[in-house]
């Protein structure tokens, strides 16, 4: 089950950014996008030439013959290079950068996680809501001083200022050494030890700032609630925080819901409350489960009572999941698989860390389940198809 999340940056549900993103957001994209063309195809912008060669082919004979005639020039691309169209350069600038904007929007590309996006915004990753998030300037860099150096803005969807000036000195770092060395991205293979020990260097420097940006990015995309596909409806936070922050159950992900995860109409409140929570979890069911795999550990447990804001008991502080005695058994199918000693690791693995819910293993074959149940002699997991539960 994909959750939905309630984005504060748009107000919208969605499994991840870009599913929650608003038809003004393409737009705000779009239109950008439009006014960096315009401007790049201005007599010494990058697009200058790519402008001269659209419009070859965009006039007519006649008047490329009369715009020939009126410059007095026989080599008319060439002198466009370096001089306006007289009376109709922005017309034609505007026209030829809605066109290329048009064309890049509505030609598909299968990017490399597989998925079909116009060409326009093709660099995003849409399963990436930082990516996303830059992508379609809903986050973005705060404005510089007269010295180059971003600004503290305390507006919510800037980067701090010091933190952008950080990535900035990260950057500039790693570029000045690589051109100062002539290494790093698509240099030749690395000849020597110097060579390798630069391309290393710079390599780092790059993931530094790129996980910088990440991490800073991804603390203002910020999560307002979820729909609760287990009670079917919309759950609000207190005030909105970020996904990391978002309490899930460890097994199947889902968030926990404050709504429909107590077993009781009355929520735990005190030490000794959590306590008789966290003693059900040795029972055959929990005071409180997730509804979507029905995990009821000590782990879920902890997080419900956070969730909860119940304090926690002291000995809990540092909770290290106990070995639990277990026996694992497959259905034939699985049984049969040639790799089901790797599925059989995994699943273990993951019951290790405490996990009393489903625990889902994506396979070729179709999602296999491994069901923990808790018996008077202990745990037994069976890994199966969910057809075959």
């Amino acid at each position: 089950m994909e959750v939905k999340f309630l984005y504060e940056l748009t107000n919208r549900m969605g499994c991840n950014l870009y599913e929650a993103l608003r038809e003004e957001d393409f737009e705000g994209i779009i239109e950008r996008e439009t006014e960096y063309y315009i401007e790049q195809s201005k007599v010494g912008g990058e697009r200058r030439e790519a402008f001269v060669e659209w419009l070859e082919g965009h006039l007519s004979a006649r008047d490329w013959r009369k715009i020939k005639e009126s410059v007095g020039c026989d080599d008319l691309s060439k002198w466009l290079l370096e001089n306006p169209v007289r009376e109709r350069e922005e017309d034609l600038k505007r026209s030829y950068s809605e066109n290329e904007i048009e064309f890049l929007t509505t030609t598909l590309t299968k990017t490399q996680s597989g998925v079909h996006l116009p060409l326009l915004w093709d660099h995003v990753d849409p399963a990436d809501d930082a990516d996303v998030s830059l992508g379609f300037g809903l986050i973005s860099y705060p404005p510089v001083d007269e010295n180059g150096h971003y600004i503290q803005t305390g507006n919510s969807r800037h980067l701090p200022g010091d933190v952008a000036n950080r990535i900035k000195a990260v950057m500039e770092e790693a570029n000045e050494l690589a051109k100062k060395t002539g290494r790093g991205v698509g240099s030749p293979d690395p000849k020597d030890d110097l060579d390798r020990t630069i391309d290393e260097k710079i390599a780092f420097l790059y993931r530094e700032a790129s996980s910088l940006s990440k991490k800073t990015v991804l603390s203002l995309i910020r999560i307002e609630g979820f729909y609760c596909g287990i009670h079917g409806g919309t759950v609000k936070y207190e005030r909105p925080i970020p996904r990391s922050e978002v309490l899930a159950c460890p097994s199947c992900n889902h968030p926990v819901c404050p709504f429909c995860a107590n077993c009781y109409e009355k929520d735990p409140a005190t030490i000794e409350e959590a306590k008789a929570y966290l003693a059900s979890c040795e029972e055959i069911s929990g005071m409180a489960y997730c509804g979507h795999c029905g995990d009821w550990g000590e782990e879920w447990m902890l997080r419900f009572l956070r969730l909860k804001k119940c304090p926690i008991p002291q000995e809990y502080e540092n909770y290290k999941p106990a070995p639990r005695s277990v026996r694992f058994v497959a259905t034939n199918r699985v049984a049969s698989l040639p790799d089901c000693s790797r599925i059989l690791e995994s699943v273990s693995r993951t019951f290790a860390k405490g996990i009393s819910g489903i625990i889902h293993y994506p396979h070729s074959t179709g999602e296999i389940w491994g069901i923990p149940e808790r018996h008077p002699e202990g745990w037994i997991v069976t890994l199966c198809y969910p057809e075959e539960r």
